[in-house]
């Protein structure tokens, strides 16, 4: 699966399918995704910093397979214009939402121009 920030794919003509989304809420000190307990009790200790960076990418990448998961049910090729956003839900549960535009791939006729 292709995904882009940008409008547009060189040298690839598609028609636009549907809007998806891959969203995942990390929570730092009941397990979060990675199924670690006492994350924030260790980075309040000076430690665990590592731990939640390993968590957060995780998160991250949970979110955008969910994306992509989403632009495959709708039988895509790519998807355009992907966004990445991430807000606090409580002080520590954080959403982190991918957004895009699933697009299908098209051929189109040679003219010999």
């Amino acid at each position: 699966m292709i995904l882009v920030n940008t409008d547009f794919i060189t040298g690839k003509n598609f028609v636009m399918v549907g809007f998806v989304q891959g969203t995942v809420l990390h929570q730092t000190n009941t397990g979060g995704v990675a199924g670690t307990h006492g994350v924030t009790s260790l980075k309040a200790m000076g430690g665990g910093g590592d731990l939640l960076t390993q968590m957060m990418e995780q998160s991250r990448t949970d979110a955008a397979q969910k994306l992509i998961s989403a632009a495959e049910e709708l039988g895509a090729d790519a998807v355009i214009n992907v966004e990445y956003h991430s807000s606090m839900v409580t002080p520590s549960a954080c959403e982190i939402v991918y957004t895009g535009t699933a697009v299908k791939f098209r051929k189109v006729a040679n003219t010999g121009f």
